[in-house]
């Protein structure tokens, strides 16, 4: 019986050779897109990499947050959010990549593979104008 390999085998087995093989990370990569293109499965590219990135963070205890801001973050800021973050999730590291949109006004939008937490100023305008 030929099956399709499931998602989360995929996932496991790949974030095992990541770990292994931290200086070949960029052919671990390429061999998985590889994969997924010759099992069709292009499509769950999206979900392969959070999934990824989720098991990740629970192997090693790191947590990926991409943070967009409307200004720089400050370091009292960022440190506030690690500490927040760590504490929210368990991660023992949490590691922030960072980026400016100027449309949200202020405040910031915190994503991570599970969850995105916005206190964008631009958001709760949004919430404001809905109440009638």
């Amino acid at each position: 019986m030929s099956g399709k390999t499931s998602r989360r085998i995929i996932v496991r087995a790949t974030a095992e050779q990541l770990l292994a093989h931290p200086t070949r990370q960029a052919h671990i990569m390429k061999e998985l897109a590889a994969y997924l293109l010759e099992q069709k499965m292009v499509n769950d590219v999206d979900l392969v990499i959070n999934d990824l990135i989720r098991e990740l963070a629970d192997v090693s205890g790191t947590m990926l947050v991409s943070v967009t801001s409307a200004h720089s973050l400050n370091d009292a800021v960022r440190k506030e959010l690690t500490q927040s973050l760590q504490k929210a999730t368990g991660a023992t590291d949490v590691v922030l990549s960072e980026t400016i949109d100027t449309d949200l006004l202020g405040g910031l939008i915190a994503r991570t593979p599970d969850a995105e937490l916005d206190l964008s100023v631009r958001t709760k305008l949004k919430r404001l104008s809905a109440i009638k």
